[in-house]
């Protein structure tokens, strides 16, 4: 049974039950005069989408535009198996995105190297997508989807050089993609996404900046639902991110580099203890710690290693 929920007017999250964890992963259809979504998914929740759309109404012929916030499998992996059953869709990706999604074996070799070679099995084969059925987006592009619908794209680094957040005329909403993090239970929960190999702290904090100016009305989040506490979220996100920063910074200028990761674990692994021991919460809470808090470790000693590393050899 798909879930969906229409989250602002003519906006519809479909839960893509993403890794299989439901209120994870959130694809978004806005059924306007020309129809688009906004993230797709990995292959294996592309049954799941194509279930959403329909129950909306939508067929997914009619559908005009795959938007992904970025390249990363979870969010864009899905996109040439959906083209199948999309057949008058463009796939709007980022500009330094485009290329990737052409001969993809590369972002695949990037996600195995990062999490394995069992996370292929997790979101399924990707399949290249012909150059002719990409546009590709930069800072200030825009896209109307009908009268009161206009998309304009703003360049996002930080979680990734590829990403877009898209800002959308008629509720005034903001789709983050991971350009904030991590929104879960309900939106009580708020965590910064830094995996390798393109974490840049100062980017991430300048794309937070920048989108706090824009004001939106709400934050559609990739990972997951929506939230109408704007500032409230910026500022935690910037919060959390200097105080995790600050734990790996603290430990690469003690010497302690095989401590980092651990620290940075322990410090998050605290903030996840609400939901330890809960039930419904148990598959989300595996994976963030089993997944998620390596990769966010690995990502910011990754950007000391790389982007400071002048302070790193320092240290050492």
């Amino acid at each position: 049974m798909v879930d969906i929920d229409e989250v602002a007017e003519k906006i519809y999250l479909i839960d893509d039950h993403l890794y299989s964890i439901p209120k994870f992963g959130s694809v978004y259809l806005l059924n306007e005069e020309r129809k688009a979504l906004i993230d797709c998914g990995p292959t294996t929740s592309v049954n799941t989408v194509l279930a959403g759309v329909k129950k909306v109404g939508v067929q997914p012929e009619d559908i005009a535009y795959i938007i992904v916030t970025h390249i990363h499998l979870d969010h864009a992996g899905g996109a040439g198996v959906l083209l199948r059953n999309m057949p008058q869709a463009q796939v709007v990706v980022h500009y330094k995105g485009a290329q990737h999604l052409i001969n993809p074996v590369s972002l695949v070799n990037s996600a195995t190297e990062a999490q394995g070679k069992e996370v292929i099995a997790k979101l399924g084969e990707v399949l290249p997508i012909e150059e002719h059925r990409l546009q590709a987006i930069h800072e200030g592009d825009t896209i109307r989807l009908g009268k009161e619908q206009i998309l304009k794209f703003i360049d996002a680094p930080g979680h990734a050089s590829h990403e877009l957040c898209i800002y959308e005329t008629r509720n005034g909403g903001l789709f983050v993609g991971d350009a904030i993090g991590l929104s879960l239970v309900e939106n009580e929960m708020l965590l910064p996404f830094h995996p390798p190999p393109n974490f840049d702290l100062e980017l991430y904090l300048n794309t937070l900046e920048r989108l706090t100016k824009l004001a939106p009305t709400m934050l559609y989040y990739a990972h997951f639902g929506v939230s109408s506490k704007v500032q409230e979220d910026f500022q935690l996100a910037r919060d959390k991110l200097q105080i995790w920063d600050d734990i790996i910074a603290k430990a690469i200028k003690e010497n302690a580099f095989g401590d980092a990761a651990r620290r940075l674990m322990g410090q998050v692994g605290a903030e996840l203890e609400p939901i330890r021991g809960v039930e419904s919460l148990k598959s989300l809470y595996e994976f963030l710690t089993q997944v998620y808090l390596p990769l966010c470790a690995a990502g910011h000693i990754k950007y000391y290693q790389e982007a400071h590393k002048a302070y790193y050899m320092e240290a050492r």
